[in-house]
């Protein structure tokens, strides 16, 4: 129940099992059971996390080479607000000849994903568990392909500050067009022959170059700088040309283009949280992100033996906290808490009462209890 219900909607998850294994359950034992076990599972993610700070063991994997990227695609709440879900994508790349263009392309391969809604920080510290599992300490090389924002810089910055940082190539693509549609329109043939060539120009030559013919752009085309959009897309690019010399890039066939990322952003997430009609709950985000982490990673039979063996452990403790006698804290006695009552002789005492004090004070003993509106 919960690999389905983290893999299909829970009303289709409920109609697989009952068509299927002739099981009926409602919709809500499934979501019930499905976060439950999500919950577990991102616990042993944190508690791994600890350790590793704690420890800092050397990881077992040895990748030759290494790409990361980094992106975040929003998801609805049902009160209506939106939240960004963060992904990193790891994946191992290679050379390879290509017969048909007779060129070497770059291949990636053998992806792995950690998504999770948290701020920043807090997501760069979480996903030391999937660097880890990769073994991004011992790879040779370490490539980093995303676009300019600066938490994902910071991201980098904590797990491999010596990564080779590049833009990717359709990011800085859309920078270039920004400044070409503020001068020449947006559906104007013209924008789109000089888009075509600047686009050449950007993979093919230095980046000064492109540069260069963008300042002339703005100095022909608006002398003073009053247009923010084209200084601010200028102001971009030039602050950042070792991540966008994609020729260098391409002789040191290394990839220029972040589409694992935005893959990993429609893998984990959209496939399953991002339906038509979907809401969720913030509480039941990350837990639903761990599941989608442990089938996308084709780890779910490792993680669901952890989340069951938790699982039993949890149950174990709470049948031994029901069994141990409940302890009731008496306060210490003291004289202030000694009161003395006044002797009252004015009301003899009943003769029944001193002559069987055991029915009076054992009602049972005559099987006449009390009712209930006495106790």
């Amino acid at each position: 129940m919960t690999r389905l219900g983290s893999r299909l909607p829970y009303a289709e998850a409920e109609e697989e099992l009952r068509l299927m294994w002739g099981i009926t359950v409602s919709q809500g034992t499934i979501r019930q059971l499905t976060l439950r076990h999500g919950q577990l599972a991102e616990q042993l993610v944190t508690e791994v996390v600890e350790q590793l700070e704690r420890e800092a063991p050397n990881p077992t994997a040895r990748p030759e080479q290494l790409v990361m990227s980094t992106d975040g695609a929003f998801v609805q709440l049902t009160n209506g607000e939106w939240r960004e879900v963060k992904t990193v994508t790891f994946g191992e790349f290679q050379s390879q000849w290509h017969p048909k263009d007779q060129k070497p392309v770059v291949k990636t391969d053998k992806l792995s994903y950690f998504s999770r809604v948290e701020p920043a920080e807090t997501f760069s510290r979480q996903a030391l568990y999937e660097w880890q599992q990769r073994g991004g300490e011992n790879a040779r090389r370490v490539v980093a392909v995303n676009d300019g924002a600066r938490w994902i810089q910071s991201f980098i910055d904590y797990h491999c500050p010596q990564a080779v940082r590049v833009i990717d190539f359709a990011h800085a693509q859309s920078y270039v067009a920004t400044v070409g549609k503020a001068v020449y329109g947006q559906d104007t043939e013209t924008f789109r022959r000089w888009f075509a060539a600047a686009s050449k120009q950007l993979g093919q030559k230095p980046p000064q170059r492109t540069i260069a013919d963008l300042h002339w752009l703005q100095s022909q085309h608006n002398p003073e700088g009053q247009n923010q959009e084209i200084a601010q897309a200028i102001y971009y690019l030039s602050s950042r040309l070792d991540m966008i010399d994609y020729p260098h890039f391409r002789r040191q066939q290394i990839p220029i283009g972040s589409g694992i990322g935005e893959s990993g952003n429609k893998v984990v997430m959209q496939r399953r949280m991002k339906q038509a009609g979907m809401r969720w709950a913030e509480s039941s985000l990350n837990p639903m992100l761990s599941l989608r982490n442990l089938l996308c990673n084709q780890r779910w039979h490792t993680g669901w033996h952890d989340i069951y063996q938790r699982r039993l452990l949890s149950q174990r403790q709470q049948r031994l906290q029901r069994c141990q006698p409940k302890r009731t804290h008496t306060p210490p006695l003291t004289l202030a808490s000694v009161r003395v009552a006044e002797e009252n002789t004015t009301q003899p005492v009943a003769a029944s009462s001193a002559s069987s004090p055991i029915k009076s004070i054992h009602p049972w003993r005559n099987n006449k209890w009390p009712l209930r509106h006495r106790w």
